[in-house]
């Protein structure tokens, strides 16, 4: 019974979100940067990268992490990665990913316990 009201809320909120102008012209702007920032790593980086690479490059580097959280107006990693992953469901089941995720949720672990 809880699982069909959530589905139907989630249904309503995507109906909602299809239509808001808003969060229409906010999706477009997320992915434009989202192109610009892979193709400027791949500059950077002289070497083609995919999703996974792009990813991980957020992930380990804390100053690639910064630039694009202020490009896209996120303050959160765990928002903007799951973000990502929305838009590219591929990286679920990347076991490098898992391994960085997992290992960047201990470190915060270990600096709260600081």
């Amino acid at each position: 019974m809880k699982d069909s009201i959530e589905a139907e809320n989630k249904k309503i909120i995507n109906n909602i979100n299809s239509t808001d102008p808003i969060h229409l012209i906010k999706e477009k702007e997320f992915n434009e940067i989202l192109l610009s920032f892979g193709s400027f790593i791949s500059i950077i980086k002289n070497k083609r990268i995919n999703q996974t690479m792009l990813l991980l490059e957020i992930i380990e580097n804390k100053r690639v992490r910064t630039i694009f959280m202020k490009l896209t107006d996120i303050d959160n990693i765990q928002f903007l990665i799951y973000n990502l992953i929305i838009r590219f469901p591929i990286l679920c089941k990347s076991k490098i990913i898992k391994n960085k995720l997992r290992d960047l949720n201990d470190d915060a672990a270990r600096k709260r316990l600081l």
